[in-house]
């Protein structure tokens, strides 16, 4: 994500494509994205698919999730993904939770500007100039807007705030138990 500070676009020399859920997706995204961003450059992919979609090149170079098992693997893949250096990424977001956390994770290692593409938001590059559709897409995938989610939050929001308040009460009270009991036991030592 070094990029995202910044409204330009790098030079393209090879992008990744990050694919998950659906292939028709993918296969109607790579000539978009063939006519319109990377024109001839290679097309690089990362998926959990066991086969590839039509359209990659000859040189495209190819990384399954489902070849890193454990989580010293999944490492590995991620740094070996950095390490290449894609001048661009394309995240395709479909409503499916499908590799949700390596795109995630490979939104903010890779070095590369990220392009997402979803049916609902259309397409745009992840910059600051494209904030609001971002929180939207964040938004909408989160179920942030269900009131369920929204009451969840309040709850755990309110929980310490509540607490703390109890606890002073409780305290206080108590605080002032004690207090009686203490003038209690000094007045009768002074009555004796």
């Amino acid at each position: 994500m070094r990029w995202f500070l910044r409204k330009k676009v790098p030079p393209i020399e090879r992008m990744l494509l990050i694919e998950s859920g659906p292939r028709s997706d993918a296969l109607d995204l790579i000539p978009q994205l063939r006519a319109s961003v990377c024109g001839a450059a290679p097309l690089d992919l990362f998926t959990c698919l066991p086969d590839d979609p039509d359209g990659l090149g000859a040189s495209a170079r190819r990384w399954r999730s489902f070849n890193a098992a454990t989580h010293a693997e999944r490492w590995r893949m991620l740094l070996e993904l950095r390490r290449q250096r894609h001048a661009a990424a394309t995240v395709l977001c479909s409503n499916s939770p499908l590799l949700a956390l390596w795109k995630v994770a490979l939104v903010l290692l890779l070095p590369a500007k990220i392009l997402v593409v979803d049916k609902e938001q259309g397409q745009f590059w992840l910059d600051i100039a494209h904030w609001r559709q971002a929180a939207r897409l964040a938004v909408s995938r989160s179920g942030v807007r269900n009131p369920e989610f929204l009451r969840a939050v309040a709850n755990a929001a309110f929980l310490p705030i509540g607490l703390c308040i109890l606890l002073a009460f409780a305290a206080k009270v108590h605080l002032a138990k004690l207090m009686r009991s203490t003038r209690g036991d000094e007045s009768e030592e002074g009555s004796a």
